[in-house]
């Protein structure tokens, strides 16, 4: 009987043959010139695959016994990061080595880094040696700020920069990021973003690595990237982070939008929020769909991680700011601004609240929003008619808000934001911070709206019943909640906007009837108000670090006892009077408007003031989360969706030296 053929083991890349050599022998080569081998090999296109296999498959242990190999392959391709005489007849052959070296070296750091057992000091000695260190690495930052500066081999260049800031995604903890602190990187970057030639990855990978630079122990250092962005003037620059932040923001929501189209008429609206009430509890609905693990798995999309730029701008820079609100302001709006854009977004983002990675976002995106309507420039633009806009609500879950497809004030559009927040994210373990920046968002708008006494045009019968549905939550889970940081000043943001619109609620309200439901909302809650109060009294409270919020107290809780004492004993008189079981809306609402000339409030204190929002010291833990995360979805996408750049054949083999 014949015994049936051997298979053949799979031929392999010559790529992939030598450098399995490299990481297997102390002696790799086949000939005394060394150089011609190096030439050989960096001529070879660059498999990264099968580079990251095979430095993950070596314990750290073989990968040290080889470092011999491993620091001649990291000081060849960084030697030939620079083409000495690019004119003559080998330039060609060496650019791509060029490439190849660039692409290598990125590879190589990144991999390098993810080995959980080698250390800081392993590495660079591995790459470069210690004595050498400081020399190497910064002639590596030199080479890629010369490299970033030419458009042929820009693209590699930033991807390299990003896997050396990235290390193993924690930025802050990768000590060679001191090397580009040293060798100041900025301008290159800047002329990335001025450079109309720049395709919009490069953009992309520019923004990130500038957020990721700006952001290494940002508050604890001197760091030029911060200091470069936070103080950048040039108006085209500026102009691109505009374009770029308004385009990004336009595709993510599209990808919300490709899990169900939400651009229903308003009939279908009224039919679909009422079929979620009538619906029983195994009917199936859209939102099973939503909520499905796999559908939203990817979701929020990579292109948040870009946002951590976004923040330091709308901070710290008011050049970028009044260009964002310059750009807004044309007469010839033929499409979304960036505010439009930014709002539109949150309300899908904070629909879809489901994951760790979607929750951090949401923080930071609350965190935007906060700052936006602390500055008083772009508070002043969206109180402007003229600057009404039509933005599109994530209605993709049944909502009590609405439907609205005209042009309106962003105040509008911003408000029904922090209510979709409010509404689709209460849960046992509530987030007190999140809940807190919400409230801290409507609380700004209302002290502005009545500073400047605007009556908004706005569905505010739909904001009270969210407000204290959030008050009886809270109220029901006191104790588990209690001894939560920063449960204080959740309720005294609470109660703060609470204060605010009932002793100046005429001065912003559109209308009396607007009025009269907060009164007949408060007197619902009266039970909830009390359970507070109750706690307050008899709580004695300690700020958490860095929080700088008025502390509460009983007075926060003084005019809502007033409006329930006021209202309660004729209530209840005119019941016993008429032998009525219960009271109807419509009546309470009629005694309410009846009796309200004979309310007297006493003085909202604090409620008209707050203290603006400062990022040290209480955020500092929670961007350098961010920036982690950031860093881990950004890498993932280039590494996943990025294949390795062939910008050039290799040339005739009779004509490579």
């Amino acid at each position: 009987m014949l015994s049936s053929p051997q298979q053949k083991p799979p031929l392999k890349e010559k790529f992939v043959v030598l450098t399995e050599y490299l990481f297997q022998s102390n002696e790799p080569y086949n000939t005394n010139d060394q150089a011609a081998f190096w030439d050989e090999f960096l001529m070879l296109p660059v498999n990264t695959t099968a580079l990251s296999e095979l430095i993950q498959s070596k314990p750290e242990e073989s990968l040290l016994a080889v470092s011999n190999n491993i620091t001649r392959l990291f000081e060849t391709c960084l030697t030939r990061l620079v083409i000495q005489a690019p004119n003559d007849s080998s330039s060609k052959s060496d650019q791509i080595r060029q490439q190849h070296a660039m692409q290598i070296l990125a590879c190589l750091m990144r991999q390098l880094f993810l080995k959980k057992r080698l250390s800081h000091f392993n590495i660079i000695q591995l790459l470069a040696g210690l004595d050498k260190a400081d020399t190497v690495f910064g002639e590596l930052v030199k080479n890629i700020h010369d490299l970033l500066g030419n458009p042929s081999t820009r693209s590699n260049a930033l991807l390299l920069a990003i896997n050396f800031s990235a290390g193993n995604d924690n930025v802050n903890q990768n000590n060679l990021n001191t090397y580009f602190m040293q060798h100041d990187i900025s301008d290159a970057l800047i002329k990335i973003l001025d450079d109309d030639q720049s395709t919009m990855e490069q953009v992309h990978d520019t923004v990130m690595l500038w957020g990721m630079l700006a952001n290494y122990n940002k508050r604890e250092i001197k760091n030029p990237y911060l200091t470069r962005l936070t103080r950048c003037k040039n108006g085209r620059v500026l102009e691109s982070f505009v374009l770029l932040f308004t385009n990004v923001l336009l595709r993510m929501t599209d990808r919300y939008i490709q899990l169900k189209n939400d651009n229903e008429t308003l009939t279908q609206s009224m039919v679909n929020y009422m079929a979620s009430w009538f619906s029983g509890p195994g009917s199936k609905s859209t939102t099973v769909d939503l909520d499905d693990i796999e559908a939203a798995a990817d979701l929020p999309p990579y292109e948040s991680s870009l946002f951590l730029v976004l923040y330091d701008l709308i901070t710290a820079n008011p050049h970028f700011v009044a260009i964002m609100l310059h750009q807004s302001a044309r007469e010839d709006k033929t499409g979304p601004t960036f505010l439009g854009s930014f709002i539109s977004y949150a309300s899908y983002l904070f629909q879809h609240n489901r994951n760790p990675r979607a929750f951090l976002y949401t923080r930071l995106m609350l965190t935007i929003f906060l700052s936006i309507v602390e500055n008083q420039s772009i508070m002043n633009y969206m109180a402007k008619e003229q600057n009404a806009e039509f933005v599109r609500i994530c209605r993709q879950r049944p909502t009590p808000l609405p439907l609205v497809k005209k042009e309106r004030s962003l105040f509008c559009s911003i408000m029904d934001v922090m209510l979709i927040f409010l509404k689709y994210n209460i849960r046992k373990r509530l987030d007190i911070i999140t809940y807190k920046l919400a409230f801290a968002c409507i609380h700004r708008i209302l002290v502005y709206l009545n500073n400047r006494n605007i009556q908004l045009q706005y569905h505010w019968v739909e904001v009270w019943p969210i407000v204290t549905s959030t008050i009886h939550f809270i109220a029901t889970h006191l104790q588990d909640l209690e001894l939560r940081d920063g449960f204080d000043s959740l309720v005294t943001s609470i109660m703060d906007v609470i204060n605010l619109c009932t002793a100046h609620g005429e001065s912003f309200l559109s209308d009396t009837t607007s009025y009269d439901m907060l009164f007949y909302e408060i007197i619902r809650a009266s039970n909830d108000f009390n359970t507070l109060a109750s706690y307050v009294s008899q709580t004695t409270f300690h700020k958490a670090p860095g929080d700088r919020s008025s502390p509460l107290s009983q007075s926060d809780f003084a005019n809502v006892k007033l409006i329930c004492n006021h209202f309660k004993p004729v209530l209840d008189e005119w019941q016993e009077t008429q032998k009525a079981h219960f009271l109807t809306p419509e009546k309470v609402l009629g005694i309410i408007n009846e009796h309200y000339d004979t309310l007297d409030l006493g003085p909202v204190g604090k409620a008209d003031q707050y203290t603006p929002y400062h990022e040290i010291p209480a955020e500092m833990a929670f961007f350098r989360h961010v920036l982690r995360t950031a860093t881990t979805d950004y890498i993932a996408h280039i590494t996943q969706c990025s294949p390795p750049i062939r910008p050039m054949s290799p040339p005739n083999p009779s004509t490579s030296p």
